[in-house]
């Protein structure tokens, strides 16, 4: 009577659980164009290390500001979907030094980092979200980047800024914040 006990409590947890579907992590674009969301239980994964050649250190330098990119690979849940994805976090300095921005310590579940998103559908461009400390007054939008040669040694990153309107209950005094990151894109070398 034991052995069946527990053979029933093994079958009610075998078919109780669902299979995970793993789908190589290029294809959450073709589920974004098909707009019927993605199934509960997938697991988008990068099997085929597509997001391997974007981690590690950046630097770059534009309109007198200088740039460090820290590009890592990280997986979330945020519900019944799994996803491999890029985290970047930055320091942004003057020319001089004087720290603008750095978001290199924040946990990965802060909201003040970029946090990727898909590959384009040619997989030449990465897609990212960006939400600055002061995304109310307009500091938040998209990330682009891109190899920008064999070696994976040269990016470039781009930002087209959210449109946004502006409230009160957003945006203090309805001044929109400066943008820190290049809008007409910039040059990254990997350390």
């Amino acid at each position: 009577m034991k052995k069946l006990v527990i053979i029933g409590y093994l079958l009610t947890i075998a078919i109780s659980c669902k299979a995970q579907t793993i789908v190589p992590v290029e294809k959450t674009i073709d589920y974004m164009i098909a707009q019927n969301g993605i199934p509960e239980g997938t697991y988008l994964k990068d099997v085929n290390n597509l997001l391997g050649k974007y981690i590690g250190t950046w630097k770059g330098t534009f309109e007198n500001k200088n740039y460090t990119f820290i590009v890592k690979k990280y997986t979330c849940k945020p519900q019944n979907v799994t996803y491999d994805k890029l985290l970047i976090r930055y320091l942004i300095t003057t020319t001089n030094g004087v720290i603008i921005e750095d978001t290199r310590n924040l946990p990965d579940t802060s909201t003040y980092v970029i946090e990727g998103y898909y590959f384009s559908k040619d997989l030449t461009y990465y897609v990212s979200n960006y939400y600055g400390k002061n995304s109310g007054c307009g500091q938040k939008g998209t990330v682009y980047i891109r190899m920008k040669n064999i070696s994976n040694t040269d990016m470039s990153l781009t930002f087209e800024p959210e449109k946004i309107l502006l409230t009160e209950d957003s945006c203090t005094g309805l001044k929109l914040a400066e943008q820190l990151l290049p809008r007409n894109g910039m040059r990254l070398t990997k350390l």
